[in-house]
């Protein structure tokens, strides 16, 4: 038996990922040093783990127990 709700959620985070990345700053797309590469990569995932407590927060707070 599969368990899709991983596939759900690394779908819903590559989309995030593909988001973020097209929502950088042209200047920092299409900087050629190569350690910018590595840069936008941790920014985009800074930026997705940021997301991700954020909605968590929000759950929390509806939570009404």
């Amino acid at each position: 038996m599969i368990d899709s709700r991983l596939l759900e959620h690394w779908q819903r985070e590559s989309r995030s990922r593909e988001q973020l990345r097209r929502s950088l700053p042209s200047t920092w797309r299409n900087d050629p040093r190569p350690k910018m590469d590595e840069v936008r990569e941790m920014y985009v995932e800074a930026m997705l783990r940021m997301q991700e407590a954020s909605m968590r927060s929000e759950a929390i707070g509806l939570d009404d127990r």
